[in-house]
């Protein structure tokens, strides 16, 4: 298997090849969209390449021989270090002494690395439906699993949830971080608050205290209008147990929840579909003629009713 230490073997020979000022310029907005860390980035702190965000993209021919220097004298084993050259040859467009596609032959790159680099060089180009055909095949074993779900949940359109959805049934990531964790709950509730409910039960006894009062300020803060109705209706309709429940009371009533716009509406409103009113939560909320999101009391209450 070739070892490629030499630059000229990946490169070419040409002295001017250098990425050009647009590519450039692209690499850089698109790092800042992306909260300031491209997937190349991570690859090369993997790799031990100091100060990754400023060796990539390189300026000039001589800061790409040494930043494949870099590489080159990585003590990781050669895959890594051939799926990262792989990566910028993708980004090259001038002459070299391979394509990509050649590189990853003649290196023998297998299979399972050329197609996690291809799917990480899509989503560092903001083409995020392109990059999960690479990043849910079967065969991959995950990769920065809970930065690339973070990174679908923040940055695709916020009216189309299906891809970090499709994205976490197919690879099944097991989230640690809590900012993953509301991220994605926040993705699941603008698709279905039955579903992100359900979701919080399987992350453990505190997450799922944490991930519930989450979405139910969610519904409150985060909505409006019929989809606020809407929404809070769901709310107000879910299978709770009994932790569930006081969790609910406690959240609404006495909790930092119950400042949110709409809380009392919510517990009475859950009163009502539970066969459990609360009269003075009714009588004082009767009083007000305030309308909370453009729909009054009467409203949310009929709708409680009747869904």
């Amino acid at each position: 298997m070739a070892d490629f230490y030499d630059f000229s073997d990946v490169f070419g020979s040409n002295p001017n090849i250098a990425y050009d000022e647009q590519s450039r310029a692209k690499i850089h907005h698109h790092r800042q969209l992306l909260e300031n860390e491209l997937f190349i980035d991570r690859l090369l702190k993997a790799l031990g390449v100091r100060k990754a965000s400023k060796r990539y993209p390189p300026d000039s021919n001589q800061e790409l021989q040494e930043l494949f220097q870099q590489i080159a004298s990585s003590s990781s084993p050669n895959h890594y270090k051939h799926s990262v050259l792989y990566y910028l040859l993708k980004d090259l467009s001038q002459p070299k002494a391979h394509s990509s596609a050649d590189f990853a032959k003649t290196s023998y790159l297998p299979d399972k690395y050329r197609t996690f680099v291809d799917g990480i060089w899509y989503l560092d180009r903001l083409k995020f439906e392109r990059a999960l055909d690479y990043l849910t095949e079967p065969a991959l074993t995950p990769t920065f699993p809970e930065e690339i779900l973070y990174t679908l949940c923040r940055h695709t359109p916020q009216d189309d949830v299906t891809l970090p959805i499709a994205y976490y049934q197919t690879v099944s990531p097991s989230i640690k971080s809590g900012k993953v964790l509301e991220t994605y709950i926040l993705t699941l509730g603008r698709a279905s608050i039955t579903e992100a409910f359900y979701f919080s039960r399987t992350q453990g006894e505190l997450n799922h205290r944490v991930l519930f009062e989450r979405l139910i300020t969610f519904v409150h803060a985060n909505s409006s209008g019929a989809t606020k109705a809407n929404r809070g209706v769901e709310l107000i309709s879910l299978p709770l147990d009994e932790d569930e429940e006081a969790w609910f009371n406690e959240y609404l009533k006495d909790g930092k929840g119950s400042t949110l716009p709409g809380a009392t509406d919510t517990l009475i409103m859950r009163g009502i579909s539970t066969g459990r009113p609360d009269s003075n939560l009714q009588h004082r909320r009767r009083a007000s003629s305030q309308k909370i999101g453009g729909i009054n009391w009467e409203t949310l209450t009929n709708r409680a009713q009747t869904g």
